[in-house]
């Protein structure tokens, strides 16, 4: 039994199925089972139960599952603390980002990251900000890039980048020709939108709620769970839609899609490397911090 088995069971633990729990730790499906059965094999008691594509623990692997986690923390603790003393950047860095931040900003810096410290492994998943922020609280992750500061008290962050949300509408939309149009005009058109729990969802309608359009009002013909199908369903001319400038800069040299500002109601926002609220962060932490920072228009 290793680290590494601890981390597998884990993940199928919290995933309840294998599928997923390969795609959270990296490994292959067969591996993951053949974890298993060693730690199966170990103890001499079935720790989960396969139902079809499924998994349930027994009430033996709640109990080393409870334990599991337990001791990993207690690992990663010590791993901390070494490295702090040392001052050694190295190891592995797992970020969870909402879909601005993990799609458009954060891979170029981490492949630079990457080169400056060739010994850090950097992991980045994608997910809406309340799971960002959950995988945060979770130990999960070490940072989480999202485009709101939660409130709570157990971490804290810092703006990293800054980001403008605009109307999209397809070149042969009327509105096409316009700089920017009003909230009425908007609230009369059909809209593609991001699913509930999107940060990007909360922040414009926070925005438009400001300006005196509120979310009751809006004509949400689509809910999308990427900024990524909302773009092509707007291409397609399935409505209008508002999002991220950095997630329509291809589009946009391509002439696929138009971007206009709404009048009275400037939208911009910042985001945000969120991370536990600690007395001394880890030294890799601190190290891609500091170099997504030297990075940001905002430095």
């Amino acid at each position: 039994m290793n680290i590494t088995t601890l981390q597998t069971f884990i993940a199928v633990a919290e995933k309840k199925n294998l599928s997923l729990a390969a795609q959270e730790i990296h490994i292959t499906q067969p591996a993951i089972s053949k974890q298993l059965s060693v730690l199966e094999d170990h103890f001499g008691t079935p720790l989960v139960e396969r139902r079809g594509r499924g998994v349930k623990l027994t009430p033996a692997g709640e109990i080393f599952y409870r334990h599991a986690k337990e001791v990993l923390e207690l690992l990663n603790r010590a791993d901390r603390e070494i490295r702090q003393m040392s001052g050694e950047i190295r190891g592995r860095l797992v970020i969870w980002a909402s879909t601005i931040p993990g799609h458009y900003i954060l891979p170029p810096i981490i492949g630079s990251f990457k080169r400056e410290y060739p010994d850090v492994q950097t992991v980045l998943q994608i997910g809406d900000s309340k799971e960002a922020i959950r995988k945060l609280l979770e130990e999960s992750a070490h940072l989480a890039a999202v485009g709101m500061l939660p409130n709570n008290k157990r971490i804290e962050g810092v703006k990293f980048f800054s980001d403008e949300l605009v109307v999209i509408v397809p070149p042969n939309h009327p509105f096409a020709q316009a700089k920017e149009i009003s909230l009425d005009k908007l609230a009369k058109e059909q809209l593609v939108w991001r699913e509930m729990g999107s940060g990007t969802r909360s922040v414009v309608e926070a925005y438009l709620a400001r300006g005196g359009l509120t979310a009751d009002k809006l004509n949400i013909a689509l809910e999308l769970g990427s900024t990524g199908a909302i773009v092509t369903a707007v291409e397609a001319g399935a409505g209008v839609s508002v999002v991220s400038r950095w997630a329509v800069l291809k589009e946009l040299a391509l002439g696929k899609i138009v971007t206009i500002k709404i009048k009275d109601v400037p939208m911009e926002r910042d985001l945000y490397l969120v991370y536990p609220r600690r007395k001394n962060k880890s030294p890799i932490v601190e190290a891609f911090i500091n170099y997504a920072l030297r990075q940001s228009p905002l430095a």
